[in-house]
Parts: structure tokens; sequence; C-alpha cells
């Protein structure tokens, strides 16, 4: 087997393709390494100002500024008042309420409700609102239903917050403006400085049931990781594809009928490759670590050697799986095309571009078909210390190295039997 083993790794040297993937992708991936880059948007969900959102006209959509699965609330100002401006300030303060204010001057409350026929079935919302032109005066003469409209928009328990927080405000202002006379503006003021002294509403993020508790820090350090391991999979399965040109090429001269004219078996003979592909993933992971002595525990986020450890089990997989799936194919452009598809579905379906956390039930179960997907999650384990990661990794890859050779040994096998 020894001499196979040799016979391999010098055709493998002697390919320019071989030379390209195992010097440029491994520079490719310290370098995004070292780049730092900003995936909060991605990965995080966009911090809630507590503010009202002022939209443009009342046709707009308010669907899309509910990311954060607030509570949307579209409310049509037709007063524009001061005391309007406050109250709607005041609503925003809730924490959950998302209000998006559509300036509407003119607008009647039968205008109003022509438009709930069409908003709440081409937009999203969970409630409206509707302030009327005489929202001032309403409020002066006590008068709530005048001065504001509810229309309930969604099942969503959260409407009972917002309709407490609504009526109370309305009492509150009619209370003042009954015991201290002010009106208008000055009645607004009232209330502004009447609700200063509100206690402050911090909203914190919290991390779902199961998932690591990351820093922002260790967010964009897992984004890094996951381009890295993007090019590095582009290379560990077109290295694995360029020992199966080997082997292709062998079989399509005869020299596999030759060796096996010397005693050697075909699981011999295959053995001796899938060694080859194992040495190549060495030979990556070590090119790597020495690229990588140019970056620091802050880029990775983790020791170096847990690093190489995670890349080098990748690697095993993805040479083998590809090795094999070239030799079934029997075909160089075949196999090229099948090392493509490998690489680029389960990049995109392992989430090395972008988090799975919206994507739908179907899309999170293929995820966990594709080998990244958990090497992903072991980081998230790394990241907080814990070493339960390591092992994960490990098992993995034994049970995706079982998977490959036993479909890999029947698919020889039925090949042979064809010939």
């Amino acid at each position: 087997m020894g001499n196979l083993i040799k016979t391999s790794i010098k055709l493998l040297f002697r390919n320019k393709g071989f030379w390209f993937f195992l010097i440029t992708m491994p520079i490719l991936a310290t370098f995004i390494l070292n780049v730092n880059g900003n995936s909060d948007l991605a990965y995080f969900r966009e911090e809630h100002t507590q503010e009202v959102k002022e939209i443009d006209g009342v046709d707009q959509k308010v669907a899309y500024y509910g990311k954060n699965g607030e509570f949307v609330i579209k409310a049509y100002d037709a007063s524009g008042s001061g005391l309007s401006e406050a109250f709607l300030n005041n609503l925003a303060k809730c924490g959950t309420l998302l209000v998006c204010r559509a300036k509407a001057p003119g607008m009647t409350k039968g205008d109003v409700d022509r438009r709930m026929e069409k908003d709440g079935f081409e937009d999203r919302m969970g409630a409206a609102l509707y302030l009327s032109e005489a929202f001032d005066e309403a409020i002066t003469e006590g008068d709530a239903a005048r001065a504001m409209t509810i229309y309930v928009l969604s099942e969503d328990e959260r409407f009972e917050l917002f309709e407490r927080e609504s009526k109370g405000f309305l009492q509150e202002a009619m209370d003042v403006a009954r015991y201290s006379g002010k009106q208008g503006n000055e009645l607004a003021k009232e209330m502004e400085k009447l609700h200063e002294e509100d206690p402050a509403k911090e909203i914190r993020s919290i991390a779902k049931k199961g998932a690591a508790d990351l820093t922002r820090k260790q967010v964009n350090q897992k984004a890094q990781m996951g381009y890295a391991f993007s090019f590095l999979t582009l290379c560990f399965v077109f290295c694995g594809v360029i020992v199966a040109h080997t082997a292709i090429e062998e079989e399509k001269h005869r020299v596999v009928t030759r060796i096996q004219l010397t005693g050697t078996g075909n699981f011999t003979y295959f053995a001796s490759k899938f060694v080859t592909s194992v040495i190549v993933s060495l030979m990556i992971t070590g090119i790597l670590a020495v690229l990588t002595l140019f970056l620091g525990q802050e880029q990775l986020g983790m020791s170096r050697l847990s690093f190489l450890f995670m890349v080098f089990l990748m690697g095993i997989i993805f040479n083998s799986m590809s090795l094999l799936l070239g030799i079934l194919s029997g075909d160089v452009m075949t196999a090229n095309f099948v090392a493509f598809t490998i690489w680029s579905l389960s990049s995109l379906l392992a989430g090395l571009y972008f988090p799975l956390d919206d994507a739908s039930k179907i899309v999170k179960t293929v995820s966990y078909i594709m080998p990244q997907r958990w090497f992903m999650d072991s980081i998230d384990q790394i990241f907080m210390g814990d070493k339960l990661g390591y092992f994960v990794v490990l098992c993995i890859t034994v049970a995706y190295l079982i998977i490959i050779l036993s479909l890999g040994g029947v698919g020889l096998k039925m090949k042979k039997m064809e010939q």
C-alpha cells in the first residue's frame, strides 16, 4: 500500500490544479479571518429605539418595520398636534409596541374605515389607530370616543397592553385637563412633564433555549469563520476530486488491472486512495497552520490548535466524500460538476453565509445533513468554553466516514457488477 500512496502523491504534485487549491484557498481563508467584519445586522436583531416611526403617507406599508416581533401599530394622525405627539410617544415607550405614524390631515373616521378593508388584508399589523382632527378638543371635553378609534387586526394578546396604555393615557389627559384647565400644547407639555419620571425601560436580547449566548464580538468571529470554512470546503472537495482523477485515469489506462495482477486487491487499492486523501487534508491543515501564525486569538475566537483540529476533521469528511463520488462517477467532468455542487449547496444550506434562525423548518432540517452545520454549532460551544464541542465534531466525523465508506463500498460493488 505504501508504494500506491507514494505514486498517488507524485501524481498529485504534477497536477497544477492541485497546487492552486492547496495554496490559494488557505490564503483566502486566512485573509477572511483577518478581516474585521461586522455581522451584527445579520446575527443580531435591530435594537428597538422606543421611538415613533414616521412613514411616508397612509399608503406606505408597515409590515417591514416589525422585524423583531414587535406589536406593530399603524397610527393615522389627522390631528398632528403636540398632544397627539405626546400620546404616540407614550405608546412607543412601552417596549413591545412599535408605533408607525402616518400624518393624515383632513382624514375622517369614514376614510379610515374604508382603508381598513384594504390594509387589513394587504398589510400586516397588530392594530390600527385613528386620531381625529378634533383630538385636542375631544380630550378637553372628556370625549375619548371622538378623540380616538382603535382597530383590532390580529389575535395577538399584546393588544390588551396597547388598549390599556391608550385608554389610560387618554383618561389621564382628560383628568389633568379637567382639574388644571390646560388645553392644547399646554396640556401636551404637562403630560410630557408628568411622564418624565416614568421608570426607564431596557430591552435585552435573550438567547433561545439551547442556544449559546454569544457576545457581539464572538458573533462576528463566528461569521468570519463561516466564510473561511466556505473557502476551505471548496479546497477540500476539489482536492478530493483531483485524487479521484488519478483513480479514474488509472482505470481508463488499465493501470488498475496491472496492479491487481500483482496480487493487490480492490480494497487495498481504494484504501490507498483514502489514505492519500487524509494526507492531503493534513497538508492543507499544515499550510493553514503556518498562515494562521500571523493571526491572533482575537481573530479566531479560539485556540489555534482547536481551529486546526476542526479544519482537519472537516477536510477528512469532504476529501473522502469527493474521492468516492468522483470514482463512482467514472468521468472527470462529472466529478468536477459533483464537487462544485457539493461545495455550493452544502455551504449555502449549512448557514456559512448567513444565519438560518429565521429559515423554515424544512431548511433547518436539511441543514443538519450538511457537515459544516455541525461544525458551526460546535463553534458556539467552544466559544463558551464547553469541551463537548470537540467531542461533537469528532463523533460527526466518524459518523460521516462510516456512511461515506459504507455507501461507497456498495456503489463500487454495483459498478463492478455492471462492468
